[in-house]
């Protein structure tokens, strides 16, 4: 594995980290043994040779651990590593052999946990290096037992044999007088653990594909969600209406429109809470409003000036992190409505395209609920564009409608912020004519 291609190199620290973490917990492990072993009697090798060999190990791989530091390339922290194994492997050895070789069978597995750790940095090659070098150790276990003898020459014509090592190569020692193994057991035993540091080798090194596979996915996962939250995060700020996003127990704003922050600067600036934000008249609906989501209607104070808030929330999220996306519009034509309901004489109003756009009470009476939204021009049998004032501000015109003729007092205003300029017209039956003030 290149790490190099898929790490960053605060990874690659860390992972280091972890490597030299192992080692010292291998080495400690390995003192504890020799120490409880020799404590309670049950070897009978010195273990001064052993406890001197292990402490030497710590302390050369602090200083190689210390100078890795200074390393910033991803090859250099491959080496780094590879060179701490070597070192390892072979002073663990060297601790093995003074404390009885094979009949310690399983102390060269406080380097096999070392390696496994050191597939986290190692690529294919030089993973095999440190295996092979594992390997070496354990075959050193059968050629430097002091009961090795012409076994593998006599039996399988193999020029090796423990004569043939030079004399300053130390055996290894005995730590148990009465044990007294044959060169086919420890054959046996050699291939076993020599199976056995394979296995999980390759098994470690299949574990960490599979983990960077998954951490590829989870950082590919990772940048889809970070573009989707910064979607998420420009549908609201750059949305065309005024829109906040709050936590929905709190009220306190997490993010808001652009045209939001307009209309509300202070809260918005502050990042507030909405109900500092914007006034409206009753807060506590408001609050309630926000946990249980829907549409509704509430007079607020704005800038001065008393309007209404067509206000539309959904709630999204779970329990501990709810939250709540509100959409705030002027409504101001709801109190024009009230005030045109409260004439006595039918009144409505003409958008641009000429169709009625509001109708009173009294209108709709006359004309009936569903002409809102109709054409003008079917309500009155005037057949001329009579609502057309323009470039007039205010007119006034006759229109019939059946039997009946009307005075019709038309004025181009804008009723409200959220409908716009509009033409008004308000009807007077031609008997009450000296009745009307225009």
């Amino acid at each position: 594995m290149k790490t190099g291609a898929r790490l960053s190199l605060n990874d690659l620290v860390q992972r280091r980290s972890l490597f030299d973490q192992t080692w010292t917990l291998s080495t400690i492990l390995a003192t504890a043994m020799a120490v409880i072993s020799w404590y309670f009697g049950l070897s009978q090798a010195d273990i001064g040779p052993v406890i001197w060999t292990l402490a030497a190990l710590a302390f050369m791989q602090f200083v190689l651990g210390a100078q890795t530091r200074f390393v910033n390339t991803d090859l250099g922290i491959q080496r780094a590593t590879l060179s701490s194994q070597i070192l390892g492997t072979v002073m663990m050895g060297v601790a093995w052999h003074e404390f009885g070789g094979l009949q310690q069978p399983l102390l060269p597995l406080f380097v096999v946990l070392p390696l496994l750790s050191a597939t986290l940095l190692l690529d294919f090659w030089r993973q095999q290096v440190a295996i092979l070098l594992l390997l070496i150790l354990l075959v050193s276990g059968v050629l430097l037992s002091p009961e090795a003898n012409s076994f593998i020459q006599e039996r399988y014509g193999l020029g090796i044999a423990v004569r043939h090592i030079p004399e300053w190569i130390p055996r290894s020692r005995v730590a148990f007088a009465d044990v007294n193994t044959s060169p086919t057991y420890d054959l046996v035993l050699v291939s076993s653990l020599v199976v056995v540091a394979i296995a999980l080798g390759f098994t470690g090194r299949a574990m960490v594909g599979l983990c960077s596979r998954e951490a590829g996915r989870l950082t590919l996962l990772e940048s889809e969600l970070e573009r989707m939250q910064r979607i998420n995060l420009e549908m609201i700020t750059r949305s065309p209406r005024s829109e906040v996003l709050v936590r929905t127990g709190t009220g306190r704003i997490v993010m808001s429109s652009q045209r939001f922050q307009d209309a509300y600067p202070v809260g918005a600036g502050m990042e507030g809470f909405l109900l500092d934000a914007v006034s409206f008249r009753y807060p506590a609906v408001v609050k309630n409003f926000l946990s249980v989501g829907g549409e509704e209607v509430q007079a607020a104070t704005v800038g001065g000036r008393d309007v209404m808030l067509r206000l539309s929330a959904v709630v999204i999220g779970s329990e501990t992190s709810q939250m709540t996306r509100l959409i705030i519009e002027v409504a101001d034509e709801l109190l024009w409505r009230g005030a045109l309901d409260a004439l006595e004489q039918p009144a409505f109003a003409i958008n641009s395209r000429g169709n009625v756009a509001v109708l009173n009470r009294q209108a709709r009476a006359m004309f009936g609920e569903h002409v809102e939204g109709f054409p003008v021009a079917n309500l009155f049998d005037t057949g001329t564009r009579w609502w057309d004032i323009a470039p007039l501000d205010a007119a006034r015109r006759t229109v019939s409608r059946g039997d009946q003729q009307f005075v019709a007092a038309i004025r181009r205003e804008q009723i409200a912020e959220s409908v716009g300029d509009v033409t008004c017209v308000y009807l007077h039956e031609r008997a009450s004519l000296h009745a009307l003030a225009v």
